[in-house]
């Protein structure tokens, strides 16, 4: 057996907030993945760290097992603390390898409640681009045909904790009306401008929660380089300037150089395109448990 399950991260995300009491996200995958592979040649359990043991333990007893005896490897290209949904890629990614071994489906609502009990979750794993309650999983909506739009990401540098940002903040507020029309505008279709503004005032209304430095002077700065727009990890310290689909990487490269130059507490990481979130499992021969 082999089983491998390939999970997501994330630029942040295109908005946080609160509507009508209730804490919401809207996600930002990205082509960055957690990889898992299953195989029955060993048992052994590798690459995992505390939040993949509990995914492991929690998704094997929710599919009636007592063990999973199978071998599971984890790797990422993720780095964690960072506002990139490495911790939600690892945990989904260990949820759907132990569901394919056990050849069971799970729905995505299924993975975000199980996802969402061990923590705060991203909505990398809907298809699409995902708007969703991050504390409990439960899905507002959904939105497709997503613009691949070029994103470089910089990283404001440090870690942050966000089960503990999460705890120390408790705002029941709803979003300003600026953002929450913007927001609406979504439903007639995603565009790379419509996408742009929200992150934008998102990311300026999170200034109130966890501040990013120069972050006005940046925003108008990167829309003169030809660029749409920024948004940021509100939980996090990544921040992804976004250019449409269809902008000269020439000219996209030219902009990062000056950024890092004008702004040098600012580190390049590197340059992605905004993707359709959701699970790729790949299996071959051989049975399930």
């Amino acid at each position: 057996m082999f089983i491998e399950v390939l999970v997501p991260g994330s630029c942040g995300e295109i908005a946080r907030g609160w509507k009508d009491g209730q804490p919401f996200m809207i996600s930002c995958p990205i082509g960055l993945y957690s990889r898992v592979i299953v195989t029955d040649r060993t048992s052994a359990k590798t690459g995992f760290q505390k939040k993949a043991e509990l995914a492991l333990k929690i998704t094997t007893s929710y599919m009636g097992f007592e063990s999973f005896p199978l071998g599971m490897a984890l790797e990422s290209q993720l780095p964690t603390g960072k506002g990139m949904a490495a911790s939600t890629a690892d945990i989904v990614a260990v949820i759907q390898g132990v569901a394919t071994a056990i050849e069971e489906e799970l729905d995505p609502e299924e993975v975000a409640e199980l996802a969402a009990g061990i923590e705060p979750t991203d909505g990398i794993f809907y298809p699409g681009i995902a708007n969703m309650n991050y504390m409990t999983g439960a899905l507002n909506k959904t939105y497709g045909d997503v613009p691949k739009m070029i994103i470089a990401m910089f990283d404001f540098g440090g870690k942050v904790n966000s089960i503990k940002l999460f705890s120390d903040y408790h705002g029941h507020e709803d979003s300003p009306a600026e953002l929450m029309e913007a927001i609406t505008a979504l439903d007639s279709g995603l565009t790379p401008e419509k996408i742009a503004r929200v992150s934008i005032l998102s990311a300026l209304e999170n200034q109130k929660i966890l501040e990013k430095p120069q972050l006005e002077e940046i925003i108008e700065y990167v829309k003169s380089l030809g660029a749409l727009g920024v948004n940021v990890a509100h939980s996090g310290t990544m921040m992804g300037v976004l250019f449409a689909p269809d902008f000269s990487m020439i000219k996209v490269n030219e902009a990062v150089k000056a950024i890092s130059a004008k702004f040098p507490h600012l580190e390049y990481f590197e340059t992605e395109r905004m993707i359709s979130g959701g699970c790729s499992v790949k299996q071959r021969s051989g049975s399930g448990l």
